[in-house]
C-alpha cells in the first residue's frame, strides 16, 4: 500500500494581504495629499483679506470719528453764538444799557467751554485774521493768519460753510481744526423797532446812555452787522482719535501676525505631516516588499519575539511543516512546532539549548508519513545595544540533495561493481567456454543410462547458468544501446500484463489498469521498458502468495513534462531496514532470487532519463513509482 502524498502546503494569504496593503496605502496617500504651498497660498489670501477688511474698518472708523468731531465742533460753535447772543439780549431785557463790547460776551462763553478737556482752544477771528475772542486772553488782538483754511464746501459731511483740517501746532501738538463763519449776535433791524421791543418808551431810563441812534441801521457801533466777516475756529484734541486709529492698526497688525504665524505653523505642520506620511508610505512599502520577499523565499523562516511567540512564518516554512501560518502566528513557539524544531529555540532569553546561534544542524522530520531532511540554523536577533529581540530559525529542505548524494554514491558503487563485473566476466567466460566444450565431449562418450552421462549433463547445465549470470553482469556494467521509438505506454502496459497473466491467474490476483485519458506518446526502448515492467509485476505477484489486488495507473504530472507510472500491490511489503538496499545488485529476500532484477530495472530507467523509487510498509503492500520524461 502506498503512502499518501502530501499536498502542497502553501500560504498565499500573507502575500495577497501585503499587495492589498500596498494598493490601499498608495490610494490613501494620493487622496489625502495636499501641497504645503497650497496652504501657504490660502494663508496669504486670508491675510490679504484680513488686512483689506481692517483697512476698510479703519477708513470707516476715521470717517465716523471725523464726522463726530465735526459735529462736536459745529455744536460748540452754535453754543458760543447762541450763548453770547442770549447773554447779550438778557442784559438788554433787564435794562442794562452799558457799552460792554460784544466780544466780551463771546469771551465769557469761550472761557466757560474751555473747561472741556477735549477743547484745546476756541477763538473767533475777524476778517483781518485778528483774534476777537480766545480761550487764552493773551491771544486777543493777535493775527492768526496760519489758521486760514481751505474750504471744503463740496464735502457733504462738513455742512454748509464748515471746514476742517488736521494740523500739528507747536503749542498744542496734533489737533483737529474746525472753522465756520460766525453769525452775528443780533439781526440788522431798525433801531426804533428794536428800542420799543427791548425797552418800551414808558420804562426807559433817561439817565442811562442810549445805545441807539436815529440813523438807518439803528445799531450800536460795536454790534456786528456793518458788513464784516467773522470766523469761529475750534481746536479739538486728537488723542482719542489717534488712540482709536492706533488700536485698529495694532489689532490689524496682531491679527495679520497671528494669521501669518498660523499659516506658517500650518504650513510647517502640513509639511511635517506630508513628510511623515511619505516616510510611513516608504516604510510601509519597504515592509510590504520585505514581507513579500520573505513569504516567497524558498527558505523556511520562523521568527519569534522576546516572549517566544511566533511573529513570522513564511510560505516555505508552512510547506515544510504542513502548518499554516494563520494557525501558528502569535502562538508560543512550542505549541505547534514539532519537538525537533522546538528544541532549537531558547528556553530562556537569547539562549538555545544546543547553543547553536549561527551554526547549522541537520534534522530528520517526519511529515505526513514522509521523512524530510532539514538543514536548520538558529540566529539570535539583537539591537545595537545587544538587547535580545527574538530568534530566527532558517529551514532548508535538503531531502532532494540527500537523495541525489545517495544516488551519486550508489552510481559510483555500481560503476565500480560494473567495472569489476566486466573484468571478472571477461576472465571467467573463456574458461567457461572451454569447460562447456570438454563437458560436451565427455558427455558424448558416455551412454545415456550411465551415471557419468548424467554428471556431465549437470556440469553443462551449471556452466550455462554461470554464463547467463555473467551475461547479466555484462548487461548491467555496459551502457545499453537503446532502440528508441514512439510508444503508447497504455498499450505496452496491457501487453506486459498479458505476458504475466499466467502467473497472475495462478496466484488468484485481481489486476486493474487505469490510464489517464489522452496520454502523450513517449520516446523509449520498447523491449527494455517491457523488461522493467515484467520485473516489477513479477515481484508484486510473488509478494501476494494468498492472492490480492495489483493496480497499475499512468498519469501526467509536473506540468505535462513527466509521465508517472504506479505499480501498487497488496502483498507482504518490505521492512523499512531493507528499503535502502533493494536496488543493490544481488540483494534479495526471496529464496531462489538473484537480486539483479531491480538493479537492472533501475539502470534501464536511468538510461531513459527517468527515476524509480519504492514506498512500502510491512503487511500493507508496496508501491513502485516510475517517472519517465515526456
Amino acid at each position: 500500500m502506498s503512502l499518501s502524498r502530501s499536498p502542497t502546503a502553501g500560504n498565499d494569504v500573507p502575500a495577497a494581504g501585503i499587495l492589498k496593503s500596498i494598493l490601499t496605502n498608495t490610494m490613501r496617500s494620493r487622496f489625502f495629499f495636499v501641497s504645503p504651498w497650497l496652504l501657504a497660498a490660502a494663508t496669504a489670501l486670508l491675510i490679504l483679506m484680513v488686512v483689506s477688511f481692517t483697512l476698510s474698518t479703519m477708513q470707516r472708523e476715521k470717517r465716523l470719528m471725523t464726522g463726530a468731531m465735526l459735529q462736536k465742533g459745529a455744536t460748540l460753535m452754535r453754543v458760543v453764538g447762541s450763548g453770547a447772543r442770549s447773554a447779550y439780549l438778557a442784559d438788554l431785557r433787564r435794562g442794562i444799557w452799558n457799552t460792554t463790547p460784544w466780544n466780551e460776551y463771546l469771551q465769557r462763553i469761550i472761557t466757560h467751554l474751555s473747561e472741556d478737556p477735549s477743547v484745546k482752544f476756541l477763538m473767533v477771528l475777524d476778517d483781518r485774521n485778528q483774534v476777537v475772542a480766545h480761550t487764552d486772553r493773551n491771544q486777543l488782538g493777535l493775527n492768526k493768519r496760519e489758521f486760514l483754511l481751505s474750504l471744503r464746501a463740496d464735502d457733504p459731511q462738513n455742512g454748509p460753510g464748515l471746514v476742517y483740517r488736521i494740523s500739528k501746532l507747536d503749542n498744542y501738538g496734533r489737533i483737529f481744526l474746525v472753522a465756520r463763519p460766525f453769525k452775528q449776535l443780533l439781526p440788522a433791524i431798525p433801531s426804533l423797532h428794536l428800542q420799543n421791543m427791548l425797552c418800551p418808551e414808558g420804562k426807559r431810563d433817561k439817565k442811562k446812555p442810549d445805545i441807539f441812534n436815529n440813523r438807518g441801521a439803528g445799531l450800536h457801533p460795536d454790534l456786528p452787522g456793518r458788513g464784516r466777516t467773522y470766523w469761529a475756529v475750534i481746536g479739538l484734541d486728537m488723542q482719542a482719535y489717534d488712540k482709536s486709529l492706533s488700536r485698529l492698526r495694532f489689532q490689524a497688525m496682531m491679527l495679520s501676525l497671528t494669521m501669518l504665524l498660523v499659516g506658517i505653523g500650518g504650513w510647517l505642520s502640513l509639511a511635517a505631516v506630508q513628510g511623515y506620511r511619505g516616510s510611513q508610505k516608504a516604510l510601509s512599502d519597504i515592509q510590504a516588499f520585505t514581507g513579500l520577499v520573505v513569504s516567497r523565499l524558498p527558505v523556511g523562516i520562523i521568527a519569534t519575539d522576546r516572549q517566544g511567540r511566533v511573529s513570522t512564518w513564511n510560505q516555505a516554512a508552512a510547506g515544510m511543516t504542513l502548518i499554516p501560518a494563520r494557525q501558528a502566528l502569535g502562538r508560543m513557539v512550542g505549541k505547534y512546532l514539532p519537538p525537533e524544531l522546538a528544541d532549537f529555540f531558547a528556553p530562556g532569553i537569547g539562549r538555545s539549548k544546543q547553543d547553536l546561534d549561527g551554526e547549522s544542524r541537520e534534522i530528520t522530520l517526519a511529515v505526513n508519513d514522509q521523512e524530510k531532511v532539514l538543514l536548520c540554523q538558529l540566529i539570535d536577533l539583537r539591537d545595537p545595544d545587544e538587547v535580545f529581540m527574538g530568534q530566527v530559525l532558517l529551514l532548508s529542505d535538503i531531502s532532494r540533495i540527500k537523495d541525489l548524494e545517495s544516488e551519486m554514491r550508489e552510481n559510483e558503487r555500481l560503476a565500480a561493481v560494473g567495472r569489476m563485473a566486466a573484468g571478472v566476466a571477461h576472465e571467467v567466460r573463456n574458461p567457461l567456454s572451454s569447460i562447456k566444450g570438454l563437458a560436451l565431449l565427455l558427455k558424448n562418450k558416455f551412454s545415456r543410462q550411465s551415471k557419468d552421462y548424467e554428471t556431465t549433463g549437470l556440469l553443462i547445465q551449471e556452466v550455462e547458468r554461470m554464463n547467463r549470470t555473467i551475461s547479466e553482469l555484462l548487461s548491467f556494467a555496459r551502457p545499453a544501446a537503446l532502440e528508441l521509438q514512439q510508444i503508447d505506454i497504455c498499450t505496452l502496459l496491457a501487453e506486459t500484463l498479458q505476458l504475466v497473466s499466467a502467473d497472475i491467474a495462478s496466484e488468484h490476483i485481481t489486476t486493474r489498469l487505469d490510464c489517464a485519458p489522452e496520454l502523450p506518446l513517449i520516446t523509449a526502448d520498447r523491449d527494455r521498458l517491457s523488461q522493467v515492467f515484467i520485473n516489477i509485476l513479477l515481484n508484486g505477484v510473488q509478494s501476494m502468495e494468498q492472492g490480492g489486488v495489483l493496480e497499475i495507473s499512468a498519469l501526467i504530472k509536473r506540468g505535462n513534462h513527466q509521465l508517472e507510472l504506479c505499480f501498487q500491490d497488496s502483498g507482504t511489503g518490505i521492512k523499512p531496514e531493507y528499503l535502502p538496499q533493494i536496488f543493490f545488485p544481488y540483494f534479495t529476500t526471496k529464496s531462489g532470487g538473484t537480486g539483479i532484477g531491480l538493479a537492472i530495472s533501475q539502470k534501464i530507467i536511468a538510461d531513459h532519463g527517468g527515476t524509480i523509487h519504492v514506498e512500502s510498509e510491512p503487511d500493507r503492500g508496496t508501491s513502485v513509482f516510475v517517472e519517465l520524461p515526456v
